[in-house]
Order: structure tokens, then C-alpha cells, then sequence
């Protein structure tokens, strides 16, 4: 699967130092894989050197950019039929930067002695998820991603189902650090944390937290100006809270977030986050 170049890049690839923490909440979540599992999972997908726990060289389904295919990331659950046990795996290689580095292999186990390749989701990276068990016994996957490129850092938050097509179910907002951008003005977010909130072992709904910012940078006195050299000048960052509502396949922002919502959207109106 392949979304959109685009939105892709803001999606789910964890390439900045700014990685948030991911509280536990209702579902289990993206846990470092073992060179044991690796080689199990990878049997089934790689050509050759499935024994090392990676593909070398790279599958024929990627973007063949490099020699080497290697798991980061596993998180197991129902994504595609609540009767079957799926594994999806974080991969990283053989994409270009425009494919986030990597993608995600979706895997079903099955006649209970092997892994079988079920797709794979080229440019979505899927090493900061947990589950959110959806109506009708699947589970959706909600996830955190980054991309970063010409001095900017883009953070968000997901859903995904695996049952799709096209996997992205909700985008729930970008934040934007344009502060190495070079550019006069621009916003500093970053997402602090977010937690799923649980009621009788289920996923009821979300919090996260963003701290925002805005800044200037006064142009400098050189006769050619150079819009890198002014000295950056940011307002006092605040965090605020977003929380969500969930029905079993989506999640809605509730009215008391609406303030919050409207004060990321006053310092970066790429924000989004109007769901």
C-alpha cells in the first residue's frame, strides 16, 4: 500500500530527535524486535538472508534504494479478521527519503506453522503505535510519526486500518517546527506525549499534549539579505490538550478541546486537526 507521497511524509516515520512518549493506555503497543522473531517473521519475505534477521538485498516489492531490508519494530494483533493473528513489522531500507526510509510489512500466521506476507505499506513507518481494539473485534492502529526536510520538522497522530486499501482511516493533526527554516516567522510544535484512555479494557478515548510556539527572525543588515542570518526570537511556548472521543472506529475531538484546537491552529494554520 502506498499513501499519498505527501501526506506519507508526515505520517509515520520516526526520523527526529523529538520523539514523544508514548503512554501505554488501553492496547499493547510497537515493541523492539528480537533476532529470533526477525528471522520467523522474515522467512516467508526475503530471498535471501532471512537467517540474519534481514533482507539482502532488497525485496523486488520496495524501492530498492540500498542493499539491505532490516525489522526495527513488532506489534501483533487482529488487524485484518478478529479470527486471525497478524504480526506488522517496522522496516527500515530499501526506500528513498520520499518513502520515509522504510515501510511496514503486514504478516498472517497460519496453519500454525509459518508467516505469511499479506502486503506491504511502502513509506509508512509503524515503531510508535498501539492498539485500539475497533468495533467488530479488529484491531485499529493508532501511531505517531515524523518527517523532517529543508529545516522543518513535521509531527503527527494517525489511525490506521490494516483492512483497507488505503490504511490511513483519520489524520488528526500536523505540528510544524519551521524554526531552521530560514523563514521570517513560523511556529516551534512538537508533541509532548498521548496516552489512549481505557473504560472496561477497551479504548475509550485520547489525550495529547502539544507544546506550541511562535517566533520572528528580524531580517539582517547586510546588503544581500539572507534569510538564515537573523537571530531567531521565540514567544513563550505553552502546552495544550487535545482529547478525543472513541466509537469504535473513529475518534472525535470534543468540544471542550475546541479552544486548544483553535490556539495550535492561531500559531501554525497548517495545524489541521479539525476532526
Amino acid at each position: 500500500m502506498r499513501v499519498g507521497a505527501p501526506l506519507a511524509l508526515l505520517t509515520l516515520a520516526a526520523l527526529s530527535s523529538q520523539a514523544a512518549s508514548v503512554g501505554a493506555g488501553a492496547g499493547a503497543g510497537s515493541q523492539k524486535i528480537t533476532p529470533k522473531v526477525a528471522r520467523e517473521l522474515l522467512a516467508s519475505v526475503c530471498q535471501s538472508g532471512a537467517g540474519t534477521g534481514e533482507c539482502t538485498p532488497c525485496p523486488a516489492f520496495t524501492g530498492d534504494q540500498g542493499d539491505t531490508f532490516s525489522p526495527a519494530t513488532v506489534i501483533y494483533g487482529h488487524f485484518t479478521d478478529p479470527r486471525a493473528t497478524d504480526a506488522l513489522m517496522d522496516m527500515g531500507g530499501c526506500e528513498p527519503h520520499v518513502n520515509n526510509f522504510g515501510g511496514s510489512l503486514l504478516l498472517r500466521w497460519q496453519s500454525l506453522t509459518s508467516w505469511k506476507l499479506l502486503r506491504y505499506v511502502q513509506g509508512i513507518r509503524t515503531d510508535q503505535c498501539l492498539k485500539a481494539a475497533a468495533a467488530g473485534g479488529r484491531d485499529l492502529l493508532l501511531c505517531q510519526g515524523s518527517y523532517s526536510g529543508m529545516g522543518t520538522v513535521v509531527e503527527n497522530l494517525v489511525l490506521l486500518d490494516l483492512a483497507k486499501p488505503d490504511v490511513l482511516a483519520q489524520n488528526f493533526f500536523s505540528t510544524y517546527d519551521t524554526s531552521q527554516a530560514c523563514s521570517p516567522t513560523g511556529s516551534i510544535q512538537q508533541i509532548v506525549n498521548w496516552k489512549l484512555l481505557a473504560k472496561s479494557g477497551s479504548a475509550s478515548g485520547l489525550e495529547v499534549r502539544i507544546k506550541s510556539a511562535t517566533f520572528t527572525r528580524p531580517r539582517d543588515d547586510t546588503k544581500v539579505h539572507d534569510p538564515c542570518v537573523g537571530k531567531l526570537s521565540a514567544a513563550p511556548s505553552r502546552t495544550y490538550l487535545l482529547t478525543y472521543a472513541f466509537n469504535g472506529g473513529r475518534f472525535a475531538l470534543l468540544p471542550a478541546a475546541r479552544p486548544a484546537l483553535a490556539a495550535l491552529k492561531h500559531d501554525n494554520p497548517e495545524f489541521g486537526g479539525g476532526q
